[in-house]
């Protein structure tokens, strides 16, 4: 039987509540790490978290560690909370030294930087962002999530935005729209089986915080996680639909865009992002959190 020391993190943490943020499990010992992409799998579908990461050593020179990210469905190339949660966990344990404040990992889409401030936070930057493909069926979303046409916003597009992940970004008129969601994971991956993506993100400017700029859900059946407390691939996308859309009332291109999550499912979480700009163009996005560690232990295989 080998045993596999990992800690258990909570990533984008709102320290209004005790029990907060998207939890994160992180197997971090990369100079012992024999698991099979199988045991990674079956680990992360026991442990049955958002995701779970896997730390190994990396082929890039200027990386400190590769990391694979596991739902408990399907492994993906790129995550934000697990980003964050691993590299919390790699300066902890010393992978990453007490004295360096910037560092970069390896993920499935290529090398992202990292950087850590006091108070726990840890951020990463994410890549430029792409505008991607309308979608036009407003009639298709509303069925999806249980809502009336009229819950849909007319004001802004339901669009795909990528900063690694690609997300169909959807405006709601209230935060009524939002609580009141009655989501059909089934219809959700039927209905946009032939779309770009099936990784729905809903948002309103109506907050529960006066210190939030958006209230947001976000729905990924078809990865293994039905709704996630907090989702850092998706809020760099959605900086950049707030900041391309001007969506946001007294908001300047640049400033903190705060959001909150995971109410509904009683883990509220705090994101933080800002949209980095060369002229007239949006160059990368810088998404924040804090972070604690809540468990740590080993897994008996």
């Amino acid at each position: 039987m080998r045993h596999v020391p990992y800690v258990q993190t909570s990533v984008f943490i709102d320290e209004r509540y005790q029990f907060t943020g998207n939890q994160l499990a992180t197997f971090w010992d990369k100079e012992k790490n024999t698991l099979t992409s199988e045991e990674m799998q079956g680990i992360a579908l026991e442990l049955n978290f958002s995701e779970t990461t896997f730390i190994f050593q990396s082929d890039f020179s200027n990386c400190i560690s590769s990391v694979r990210i596991f739902t408990p469905g399907s492994e993906l190339k790129f995550a934000g909370h697990p980003t964050l949660g691993t590299a919390y966990v790699l300066k902890e344990k010393g992978i990453i030294p007490k004295n360096v404040d910037k560092a970069t990992l390896e993920l499935g889409i290529g090398p992202i930087d990292v950087e850590f401030y006091d108070n726990e936070i840890v951020s990463m930057l994410q890549p430029k962002p792409q505008f991607m493909e309308k979608y036009t069926n407003k009639t298709n979303i509303a069925k999806i999530l249980g809502l009336q046409i009229d819950d849909i916003s007319d004001k802004y597009p339901m669009q795909v935005v990528s900063t690694g992940f690609p997300f169909l970004i959807v405006p709601l008129n209230s935060l009524d729209s939002i609580k009141k969601i009655n989501l059909s994971p089934n219809l959700q991956m039927k209905l946009l089986s032939d779309f770009i993506t099936s990784k729905i993100l809903v948002f309103t400017t109506e907050t529960i915080h006066s210190d939030s700029s958006v209230n947001v859900r976000m729905f990924a059946p078809s990865v293994g996680v039905l709704e996630d407390p907090a989702t850092g691939s998706a809020a760099g996308p959605l900086c950049a639909y707030l900041e391309n859309w001007n969506i946001l009332s007294s908001h300047k291109k640049g400033e903190k865009i705060f959001i909150e999550q995971g109410y509904e499912i009683k883990r509220p979480s705090k994101l933080i992002g800002t949209v980095k700009w060369t002229k007239d163009e949006q160059k990368n996005i810088l998404v924040s959190g804090k972070v604690k560690k809540t468990a740590e232990g080993e897994f008996f295989i």
